[in-house]
């Protein structure tokens, strides 16, 4: 039997390489794939700092990802439909 109080809310942990999430293997995927000087470099520097925002600022790539849309995008967003507005005058 599990233990603690909601034991179902662990169901699905993120796939990981000892503690770094899988993610960061996809470019060394690539590397694979298509080997060259460019691709080590691109491969290395994605890893680096996917391991970056993992390990040092201990949030996953997909909350990442959710700060970057709030970023560009803002918090508020507008409920105006403008396509509606123009077509049914």
């Amino acid at each position: 039997m599990s233990s603690g109080r909601h034991h179902w809310s662990n169901a699905s942990p993120p796939a990981r390489l000892w503690k770094i999430n899988a993610v960061a293997g996809l470019p060394l995927l690539a590397l694979i794939l298509h080997p060259g000087w460019w691709t080590l470099g691109v491969a290395l520097s994605v890893c680096t700092f996917l391991v970056y925002i993992e390990l040092v600022k201990k949030i996953t790539f997909e909350i990442f990802l959710r700060y970057v849309n709030i970023w560009l995008t803002g918090r508020v967003k507008t409920t105006l439909n403008i396509v509606k507005k123009q077509l049914f005058r």
